[in-house]
């Protein structure tokens, strides 16, 4: 079976594309992720490439005790905005033109995505938050240090999914 991390940025390279602009991918706890993101931050080469961002939390469990695999995933989609934003400057220029294009993209190739089983009538069940918090106040992480950036989100959790295990037969030597 192909790993969840793995299967996830594979969707995410599709997101990208079908965006088309750079969408990242991380995964992690938090502390990972925003340690990782403030890393990129300081390089003009990578910077640009901290957002918009799609996040798979971890670590999750895998129900491994049938032939198919069951998790329960949580993600975070980030965009970075500016702290002065009102709500409305927020759900405008995050939520409308970023976050939730790039959400309805990533259901939509999780749907697609041969390494997930396909038997949720046309949706993907999770619980879908907008976070405009984190924009205004910031984010802070669990060691009590505020995040570099301030970031409009989307939040998915309970993503739960099925994953199946993919035959890929080749040519052996």
């Amino acid at each position: 079976m192909k790993p969840v991390n793995d299967i996830f940025a594979d969707i995410v390279k599709k997101v990208s594309k079908r965006y088309g602009s750079n969408v990242s991918f991380l995964f992690g706890d938090w502390a990972y992720i925003s340690n990782q993101l403030t890393l990129w931050g300081k390089s003009p080469k990578t910077s640009k490439l901290k957002f918009p961002i799609i996040c798979l939390y971890s670590p999750f469990t895998e129900d491994r005790s049938s032939a198919e695999t069951e998790v329960s995933l949580e993600f975070i989609i980030m965009v970075n905005t500016l702290k002065r934003y009102s709500n409305e400057d927020r759900q405008k220029t995050s939520f409308e033109q970023v976050l939730r294009p790039i959400y309805n993209i990533f259901l939509d190739e999780i749907k697609k995505d041969i390494n997930i089983v396909r038997s949720y009538n046309d949706v993907v069940p999770h619980s879908y938050i907008e976070n405009y918090r984190y924009g205004r106040v910031g984010v802070i992480g669990e060691d009590g240090k505020p995040f570099s950036d301030f970031i409009d989100a989307i939040e998915m959790k309970n993503v739960n999914l099925t994953i199946k295990e993919v035959k890929c037969y080749g040519n052996r030597l």
